[in-house]
């Protein structure tokens, strides 16, 4: 009996080591399996059981799976939106003539050649944009129009704070053969921008003599196809200078956001639209300065600017800003201008 179980026993147990390494790798196949499923429970549990934002094409995975760029340039409307005086001599764009010169951009030459410089900032500190395309595009000396297209460029966008923050696009734009003044817009596309609405920067300025009164005409354009009411405003904002980085305390946050944040309040005190209004020391009249205008009509707006005193010397800027009225009463910038008044 005894010899009769160990022979059993010893047939059972070699048979088991013949189908061993199957087993083994059964069990090596399931641990493989279950680790990356209890790695996501882990991570489903810390951050909250949330299902990925779905529209019709995509699925839409959330912020905390991928990086996001967010490229970004002296965009006007963006930040009057976001309640900040602006200027349309725009910080972000220049223009070199043939010699290499900085020009205003106030009086080009017809039939040249200009080198246009745009420089490009990313507000994200993880996400890159290499190969970021720049589009650059020119329209008459106006507010609201169709713009021209110059040029595609590209340009290696690093993150925020890095040795490719900012980056340069290059552009040569051969002007117009009909001398006059143009407005240069810059826009940048990126697929997954995780702010598209600070992408489009605008440089338009223009220079009279001060021969009491300083005169300018200024065409606008309804480019909507319903009629819209329009209003201009008039303010002196400029940028303001650059603090010594010497001379600047330091203050101390909790985290890069409590930073932002505060700065972000600090530049709304310093630098909220309406906050800089045309001083005594000048006289500004505008003609129309509410006006209807029909789908894709134009007119012309009439800008006399004078000194009160009679006497002045140098230069000062006046931003025009065109509001157009929306059905629901809200007021949209659709354009403006920076006139320069020398004396």
């Amino acid at each position: 009996m005894a010899s009769r179980f160990l022979r059993a026993f010893l047939r059972g147990f070699l048979q088991f080591g013949k189908s061993f390494p199957e087993v083994l790798r059964v069990l090596l196949g399931s641990f493989s399996i279950l680790v990356p499923f209890l790695k996501g429970l882990w991570r489903a549990i810390r951050h909250g059981f949330s299902r990925p934002e779905r529209n019709s094409c995509c699925i839409r995975l959330p912020s905390t799976s991928h990086k996001r760029a967010d490229p970004m340039i002296y965009d006007q409307y963006w930040l009057m939106s976001q309640g900040l005086g602006v200027t349309w001599d725009n910080p972000d764009i220049w223009l070199f003539d043939h010699n290499g010169n900085l020009v205003s951009g106030q009086k080009l030459d017809a039939n040249s050649e200009y080198k246009v410089l745009v420089r490009i900032w990313n507000n994200s500190y993880e996400g890159p944009a290499p190969g970021l395309p720049v589009y650059l595009s020119y329209l008459s000396f106006r507010i609201g129009l169709t713009s021209n297209f110059i040029g595609k460029g590209f340009t290696d966008l690093g993150v925020k704070g890095s040795a490719h923050c900012p980056s340069f696009a290059e552009f040569i734009w051969h002007t117009p053969s009909t001398a006059g003044h143009y407005c240069l817009q810059a826009l940048l596309v990126w697929a997954d921008d995780a702010n598209p609405n600070n992408n489009l920067g605008q440089k338009n300025t223009n220079v009279g003599k001060l021969h009491s009164p300083a005169h300018f005409d200024v065409p606008v354009h309804n480019d909507a196809s319903i009629p819209r009411r329009f209003e201009i405003e008039v303010d002196t904002y400029q940028l303001p200078e650059l603090p010594d980085c010497s001379q600047v305390t330091r203050e101390k946050y909790k985290s890069r956001l409590a930073e932002s944040r505060a700065r972000w309040q600090r530049t709304l005190v310093q630098q909220g639209y309406g906050k800089f209004p045309v001083t005594a020391e000048w006289k500004v009249t505008m003609h129309p300065q509410q006006f209807a205008l029909a789908a894709h009509e134009s007119t012309v707006l009439s800008v006399d600017i004078e000194s009160v005193s009679g006497a002045f010397t140098g230069r000062q800027m006046f931003n025009i800003h065109g509001l157009a009225k929306t059905p629901n009463g809200q007021r949209k910038l659709v354009g403006g201008v920076t006139l320069t008044v020398e004396g």
